[in-house]
């Protein structure tokens, strides 16, 4: 699978009933920049990756919290790609996202 940021998932009634999503049935939702915690042994720093945020639990899921690393849960979920347009505003969000980090530190 080829997800590139700026993409959507249209979830599936499968995927979302075994994961008690179903409020998400049907619904394609276009994933945003997050950032995640990553440790690497030596130490830790954020990452970005594609994900979206779960209002009710107050988190962020990445694509790989959501389908597994090597996308194995996907289940009946439709991938649909992001437009240039998706694309550039996405990475839009990540450049401002480092802007208001930069400005914080000098």
């Amino acid at each position: 699978m080829n997800f590139e940021r700026g993409d959507s998932v249209k979830f599936g009634e499968k995927w979302c009933k075994e994961h008690g999503r179903e409020e998400l049935i049907n619904q394609i939702v276009k994933f945003s920049p997050q950032w995640f915690e990553n440790d690497n042994g030596l130490y830790t720093y954020e990452e970005e990756c594609p994900g979206i945020y779960d209002e009710e639990n107050q988190e962020a899921d990445s694509i790989y919290h959501l389908f597994g690393n090597n996308f194995e849960n996907f289940k009946d979920c439709e991938l649909i790609k992001g437009t240039v347009v998706d694309k550039e505003s996405y990475q839009k969000i990540i450049q401002e996202q480092r802007d208001a980090a930069a400005e914080h530190w000098y």
